[in-house]
C-alpha cells in the first residue's frame, strides 16, 4: 500500500470526525461529512499512480474498521534459531527484530509457511511485486507455501507476496484491512506492530493440511483438515509435486522434523508427480500400512487424491 495515500485518507477522516456534535441532528451531519471526506479520499487514491496495488483498502473498509491498538501477539513462542527478517534499512531495534523473527519461525514450524520479511530503502528499480518475488526465490528457491512481506521505503509501496496455501487462504478483504492499519503503524514509526500484524495473516492457513501444490479446493482442504484433527493421533498432510532430486521419503522427513520437533505426530506426503503417498513418523505405525498405501496409490494414480488421503488418514486414526 502507498503510504502517502493512506496519510491523506487518515487526515481527511480525522478532520471529518472532529466535526461531530452531541445531538442527533449534528451527529447525522458529522456522518455525512465523514462520508464526503471518505469519497474525496477515495477519488484521490484512484487518481494516484499506485491505485492498482492489490492490497489498497476499499472505502468501506476504511470507514468501518475500528482503529486497533498496538499489535501484540499472545503465543508461546521460543527464540528463533534461523533468520527470517532482513532489515536492510536498519529500522528495527534489536528487541523488535527478535520478536518479529521469532514469530516468523513459529509460522515456519507450525503452519509450514516459508515466512520472511524484507525492509529496504532500495528496490533496485524493480516493481514491489518483482522485488518481493525475487527475494522469495532467493530465500526459498520459489518453493512451498510462502508469505514474504516487503516494507518498501524506496517508493513507499509495500507488498505481501504469497504462494501455495497462503495465496489460497488469505482473503483479499482481510489483507486490505490489515494493510490499511499496518501502513498507519509504519507511518507512525511502529514497524514491529505492522510486521506482526501482516505476518499474522499466515494463521488463516490450515494447520494440518499443507497444500503447496494448489491441488485441493477449499472444501476439500476443510474436509481433510477436519479428518486430520479428530482423534488422539496428530496427523498432517503435505500435498506437493516433487520435481527435485530428493526422494519423497527425504522430503516428508524434512517436513516432519520441522512440524513435529517433539517427535509426536504423523506426516503424510502426497506427491502428484509420482502419484504416490509416503508416511513418516517417529512413532509406531500400523502393520497394515503397506497394504493401505498400495490401495491409496491406486486411487492417486486415478487422480482421486482426496480419496487416497482419506484411506490413509482413516487407517492411522485407528
Amino acid at each position: 500500500m502507498n503510504k502517502f495515500s493512506v496519510t491523506i485518507i487518515t487526515f481527511l477522516l480525522t478532520a471529518a470526525m472532529l466535526c461531530g456534535c452531541s445531538d442527533d441532528e449534528e451527529k447525522a451531519d458529522s456522518s455525512t461529512a465523514e462520508q464526503s471526506a471518505s469519497e474525496i479520499a477515495s477519488e484521490e487514491a484512484e487518481s494516484s499512480e499506485e491505485s492498482d496495488i492489490e492490497h489498497n483498502a476499499s472505502e468501506e473498509e476504511e470507514t468501518t474498521a475500528e482503529e486497533p491498538e498496538n499489535h501484540e501477539l499472545e503465543r508461546d513462542i521460543e527464540p528463533a534459531e534461523g533468520t527470517y527478517v532482513y532489515d536492510y534499512a536498519g529500522i528495527l531495534s534489536e528487541e523488535d527484530f527478535a520478536e518479529c523473527n521469532d514469530y516468523a519461525e513459529w509460522l515456519y514450524e507450525n503452519y509450514l509457511i516459508n515466512a520472511a520479511v524484507v525492509i529496504t530503502d532500495d528496490v533496485e528499480e524493480l516493481t514491489p511485486e518483482q522485488y518481493a518475488e525475487d527475494a522469495y526465490v532467493e530465500l526459498y528457491s520459489g518453493r512451498g507455501s510462502g508469505l514474504l512481506l516487503l516494507i518498501n521505503n524506496d517508493t513507499n509501496e509495500d507488498y505481501l507476496y504469497k504462494t501455495g496455501s497462503c495465496l489460497a487462504s488469505i482473503s483479499e478483504d482481510d489483507e486490505a484491512i490489515e494493510f490499511y492499519w499496518a501502513t498507519q503503524e509504519i507511518i507512525s514509526g511502529d514497524y514491529k506492530s505492522a510486521v506482526l500484524r501482516l505476518l499474522e495473516l499466515g494463521e488463516s492457513c490450515p494447520q494440518h493440511v499443507f497444500d503447496n501444490g494448489g491441488i485441493f479446493t477449499s472444501d476439500q482442504i476443510a474436509s481433510l483438515e477436519s479428518l486430520c484433527t479428530g482423534g488422539d493421533t496428530d496427523i498432517s498432510v503435505l500435498a506437493t509435486s516433487n520435481s527435485t532430486e530428493s526422494t519423497n521419503e527425504e522430503i516428508c522427513r524434512t517436513y516432519y522434523d520441522r512440524h513435529y520437533s517433539d517427535g509426536e505426530g504423523i506426516m503424510i506426503m502426497l506427491d502428484t508427480e509420482s502419484k504416490t503417498l509416503t508416511v513418516v513418523s517417529d512413532g509406531t505405525l500400523p502393520d497394515t500400512l503397506d497394504t493401505a498405501l498400495e490401495e491409496a496409490d491406486a486411487l492417486a494414480e486415478a487422480d482421486d487424491y482426496e480419496g487416497a488421503l482419506n484411506e490413509i488418514i482413516t487407517l492411522l486414526k485407528g
